[in-house]
């Protein structure tokens, strides 16, 4: 009779714990189920940055067969000309650069022939204002920053030259040039 009770016993307590198990389940199940609805109205604004370069040198930026010369007839040269136009809905921070054209070097197989940097000296006036001179180096390409408002636009003169103090060895060297644009909203900063 006691064999029968500790089979009961146990019977009993896997009947208990399988009961335990399937309640469990039955109420996570039930809860994984259940939708949740709030009365926050989540708002989003929205606007949009749209800078335009407007390069009017249509010949590109470059360096070719150039002589080392003085600042001072570096500044009588033609300058590149363009502009950035802002014509997004949202004022814009602004850093515009001048970087190496690879695909104007490779497409003249003279990547061997790179002008160095430091080298190159360069003179930039924004919207009339006195133009700024420094090696290209200085400024690893930065050339200004700024801040542009909806609907505004600034118009650049840039002039590139090789430094007087160059040696024999920039001879037969090149530099091709892009201007790039960098941009986020105004209520933001540029990352480094």
């Amino acid at each position: 009779m006691k064999k029968e009770t500790k089979k009961e016993n146990k019977l009993g307590f896997f009947v208990l714990i399988l009961c335990l198990l399937l309640c469990f389940i039955s109420v996570g199940y039930a809860l994984w189920q259940q939708v949740f609805k709030g009365s926050k109205v989540n708002e989003l604004d929205t606007a949009t940055l749209i800078l335009t370069l407007d390069e009017t040198t249509s010949n590109g930026i470059s360096l070719l067969n150039s002589i080392p010369v003085t600042d001072k007839k570096g500044q009588t040269f033609t300058p590149y000309t363009f502009k950035v136009r802002n014509s997004g809905t949202t004022d814009a921070n602004y850093r515009l650069l001048i970087v190496n054209d690879t695909k104007k070097h490779n497409d003249d197989s003279c990547n061997d022939k790179k002008l160095q940097w430091d080298n190159i000296k360069y003179s930039l006036s924004k919207n009339e204002e006195a133009a700024t001179t420094a090696l290209l180096s200085d400024t690893a390409g930065v050339l200004n920053m700024g801040k542009l408002g909806v609907g505004q636009t600034d118009s650049y003169r840039l002039k590139l030259w090789i430094k007087s103090e160059a040696g024999n060895e920039i001879m037969n060297q090149h530099f091709h040039g892009l201007i790039r644009v960098e941009a986020i909203q105004g209520d933001q900063a540029l990352p480094n």
